[in-house]
């Protein structure tokens, strides 16, 4: 079994192209410079938690699909020095001096006479190999384990943090991350030479934040772990699993690291493939299915045809014959032998909506109060007010992974608008609509298109807003609601969708009604009951009709839903 673990690593290390074996995954073994390395200076206002973000990075990079390994301290030593007399940050900067420190000594290790002379040695000879080993080991500094990390890191990667900053403003406290991700490829030529190429340098940021005084700052959910926190460390925390997130798509999208592999069966509109859970796929991953072409030159070129979407998610790690099925979604059906090549996400999608909606009711009675400082009544709308033009802003996050039921979302639902309203000629003003719900969606696919089926609850805040007699003046109503709909989805491309539908809003009745006039508040009824006996007609409901796009986010700079992600076991 050793054998064949050392026959694999080595093979790793000897691979130069991504094609090398159209249709097969071959796992990568890779190690990190250092936790992280941070720009000094970079911390403001804030003491960096190492052990949470291991976490993070371990969750989000360290997935799966790859072997970790721990590269020797001593060859670390030059670099954190170099590093730390940088006054300006930059991917090239900072991977320059990874080049000309660990990456040198690796290189130079590697191409050692005797290490290249007795690379193979293992697969011959297990017994002389530990005698090389421990002999070489020890003439160049290193422990046996430490010399086997060298000769097995077929990738080797550095986050690192330019700025991570902290704000205090009101009873907000928020934390704001910059950094990125530098990757490396070892690799050894069929001569037995070493050397190691720049594979991707990536930026993104992380935005966390707190509340001041809130019971919900004071501890972090991760799954079902609870971190008990400060306000600070829970800012901290929100930013860090952001910023990890982003970076573990981003690793994924590197060609070397994409997930692929070769069909084995065909049925209909569904495919089955050698991948699952050993690798990392769930529920609702989606997969490109690819034909390869050569170029002018000769060299393969990866051609994308079609995109299918995993219905069911193979549970090979007993069972290597238990294979993963995805239903296809885009392009020509493809036979036993094509190749699935996975298309990472961040498992949110992003939904921007424009409607109209009609059947609210503000009756223009309800408008009409009697102001003692201004010795008058304030009449504010002309007619009743009962239609409005809406814009929602929806991030869905994908849930299926989690409750093992297909293409079902968690939806968190903004929306702001206009209220068509017609002003008395002695006011002047602008009527906004304002929602915020929370509920699921249940999407039924047939072909490109789907079905979706919502369901929610939230509130809804309505304000008339303007002058009349030369004072300021906002009337404001504040109530609960339901809502249920259905959209109709067409699939452009893999992350992208044109959609329209309908849903109603059944609105109960308002639990508060403001009104301000100068700036100084007039009346306010609160309690459902009490508003309910004085506006019996009042309500902010009604059919809402809407068109809008859907897109699947690659990175979202703040964290929503973070905490569901180490649940995912489908």
């Amino acid at each position: 079994m050793k054998k064949f673990i050392l026959y694999i690593i080595f093979v790793l290390l000897s691979i130069t192209t991504l094609f090398a074996q159209q249709g097969k995954y071959q796992r990568k073994s890779i190690s990190s410079v250092e936790t992280v390395w941070i720009k000094p200076g970079a911390l403001q206002d804030v003491k960096f938690d190492y052990e949470f973000f291991d976490i993070m990075v371990e969750h989000y990079i360290e997935v799966e699909r790859f072997d970790y390994n721990v590269l020797p301290e001593n060859l670390l030593t030059s670099f954190r020095e170099q590093s730390k007399a940088l006054t300006e940050i930059t991917p090239n900067k900072i991977g320059k001096i990874l080049e000309n420190t660990v990456v040198k000594e690796i290189v130079s290790i590697l191409n050692s006479p005797d290490v290249k002379k007795n690379r193979g040695l293992a697969l011959k000879d297990e017994t002389a190999w530990k005698t090389f080993a421990a002999t070489k080991a020890k003439s160049i500094g290193l422990t046996v384990k430490e010399l086997e990390a060298l000769m097995n890191s077929a990738y080797i990667y550095l986050p690192y943090i330019t700025s991570m900053k902290k704000k205090v403003k009101e009873k907000t406290i928020s934390v704001n991350i910059d950094g990125g991700l530098l990757w490396y490829q070892v690799k050894v030529d069929k001569d037995g030479n070493a050397s190691v190429k720049k594979v991707l340098g990536v930026k993104t940021k992380g935005i966390g934040s707190a509340t001041i005084g809130a019971k919900s700052s004071r501890k972090f959910q991760f799954g079902k772990e609870v971190f008990e926190t400060t306000e600070d460390q829970y800012a901290q925390y929100d930013a860090v699993l952001v910023w990890a997130k982003n970076l573990g798509v981003k690793t994924k999208e590197i060609n070397a690291f994409k997930l692929q592999a070769q069909v084995v069966e065909v049925i209909g509109r569904k495919y089955s493939f050698p991948l699952g859970f050993l690798e990392g796929v769930h529920l609702d991953d989606g997969f490109n299915l690819m034909e390869f072409e050569e170029d002018k030159e000769g060299n393969e070129i990866a051609k994308s045809v079609g995109f299918v979407r995993v219905i069911k998610t193979g549970k090979n790690i007993e069972d290597p014959t238990n294979y993963t099925i995805a239903v296809q979604l885009l392009g020509g059906r493809q036979d036993i032998g094509g190749v699935v090549m996975e298309h990472p996400r961040l498992g949110i999608d992003l939904q921007i909506k424009a409607g109209y909606i009609t059947g609210i009711n503000v009756p223009k009675e309800d408008t009409y109060h009697y102001i003692e400082d201004a010795g008058d009544s304030l009449n504010i709308l002309k007619e009743d007010l009962t239609d409005a033009a809406e814009a929602n802003l929806t991030f869905a996050y994908n849930i299926a992974p989690i409750i093992g039921s297909s293409q079902t979302f968690l939806d968190f639902d903004i929306g702001i608008g206009l209220g068509l309203a017609e002003f008395n000629d002695d006011t002047k003003g602008t009527a906004y609509v304002f929602d915020v719900y929370l509920g699921f969606t249940k999407k039924l696919w047939f072909s490109r298109a789907n079905l979706g089926i919502s369901a929610a609850g939230g509130i809804d805040m309505f304000d008339l807003s303007g002058k009349w007699s030369d004072e300021k003046y906002k009337y404001s109503v504040s109530a609960l609601g339901v809502k249920f709909g259905t959209d109709f989805e067409y699939l452009i491309n893999p992350d992208l969708s044109f959609n329209f539908g309908a849903n109603y809003k059944l609105g109960f009745a308002p639990f508060d009604v403001t009104l301000e006039y100068d700036d100084d508040e007039v009346f306010s009824i609160s309690g459902s009951d009490d508003v309910e006996e004085l506006y019996p007609d009042l309500n902010l409901g009604g059919l809402k009709f809407s068109a809008g796009i859907n897109y699947s986010l690659g990175a979202l700079p703040f964290n929503l839903f973070g905490f569901l992600d180490p649940l995912k076991k489908h």
